[in-house]
């Protein structure tokens, strides 16, 4: 949907992406003083947490240090807050049009009666968002288009759009019928799924109703038909063999290991034999050095993702192979610090062959 930011809106996003670049770069220079202070990734210790203690010890006199973590902390507080203020001063422009976008379209979204959010995502600020993902009733919209478009676009390295078409062309087939998305959140991912599987039925479950608001409107606004439900990938509540392919991008991070682990048995379920799962995340710690993932969970630990050491320290494909499934792998993308993928097989009978 265009849209045009007031003169202060666009100042406030364009700060918050100045601030966080700046932070980015005196992280940087803050790593070229561990170095020059003899400080190798070798050197430092295994234990993670006794890794921060070390690094803290080691740059405590450095203002590089102390202003890379004022400044990031000042980033992490206020880039939503800023979203939702350049949000206020287009309101009266916009609000008409998504709201329009919601009643009308080929793209449904069912709320089950009584559903309640679990506590891993009800309790948690995911990225410091005041107040959770469903804050506000336009909230989807906010981090979608302001948060995402205007900010973490520019602060993250790569091209986003391309890294969620690539996990998507991951997948060894084309011709799905039928695809779930788990955590469709605000319909990035399933632009991508789209793009790549033209002709498949597309159904995105998620726990928050604002993100998948935003979804609706998304692929109502191209004509797009996509079923999307509010609801948990661990307990979708959808019918056993009824999907020939479950993916997810971004979503693992976001989620303790005991539900990740359920949400691969609940993918299992929910595939026919011969399907196939598809999922990415965030880079895995046992594939970087010390100093690469304390940098990564330096991050985590101060910008509300509770669960992101968790699972990148978890062991994926164990996970996978205990819920049933075969021919598993897990790759990144391309850069290890960047986009990392999942894959795995259902045992049955492949596209063609019937049953045995």
């Amino acid at each position: 949907m265009d849209y045009s930011l007031t003169q202060r809106g666009r100042a406030l996003m364009d700060f918050e992406v100045s601030a966080r670049l700046t932070a980015n770069r005196l992280q940087a220079r803050s790593e070229a003083e561990l170095a020059r202070a003899g400080i190798t990734a070798e050197g430092l210790p295994a234990d993670m947490d006794e890794r921060h203690e070390f690094i803290d010890r080691a740059l405590a006199e450095s203002p590089v240090y102390a202003a890379r973590a004022l400044l990031g902390e000042w980033c992490a507080r206020n880039h939503g807050l800023a979203a939702l203020e350049a949000f206020e001063e287009i309101r009266e422009q916009v609000v008409p049009r998504l709201e329009a976008l919601s009643r009308k379209g080929p793209t449904t979204l069912e709320v089950p009666e009584g559903f309640t959010p679990p506590k891993y995502f009800s309790r948690t600020w995911f990225h410091r968002t005041h107040g959770g993902w469903d804050a506000g009733p336009y909230q989807g919209f906010v981090h979608s288009e302001l948060v995402r478009r205007r900010y973490t676009s520019h602060v993250f390295p790569g091209d986003q759009a391309a890294d969620r078409r690539r996990t998507a062309e991951q997948a060894p087939r084309r011709d799905y019928r039928r695809i779930l998305e788990i955590g469709t959140s605000s319909g990035l991912y399933t632009l991508a799924l789209h793009e790549v599987f033209p002709r498949a039925e597309i159904i995105g479950i998620d726990p928050s109703v604002r993100m998948l608001e935003q979804a609706q409107r998304v692929a109502n606004e191209l004509g797009l038909k996509w079923t999307l439900r509010v609801g948990v990938g661990e307990d979708t509540g959808l019918a056993s063999a009824s999907f020939d392919l479950v993916t997810a991008s971004t979503v693992h991070h976001e989620l303790p290991p005991g539900i990740i682990r359920q949400m691969f048995a609940e993918s299992f379920r929910l595939l026919e034999p011969g399907g196939d799962l598809v999922m990415a995340d965030v880079p895995r710690y046992f594939d970087l050095d010390r100093i690469e993932s304390w940098r990564f969970d330096w991050v985590a630990k101060y910008h509300g993702e509770p669960f992101w050491r968790p699972s990148a320290s978890m062991d994926m494909l164990a996970a996978m192979t205990e819920a049933g499934f075969v021919d598993v792998a897990a790759y990144p993308l391309g850069s290890k610090l960047g986009t990392y993928v999942f894959r795995g097989h259902k045992p049955g009978p492949e596209p063609g062959q019937g049953q045995p």
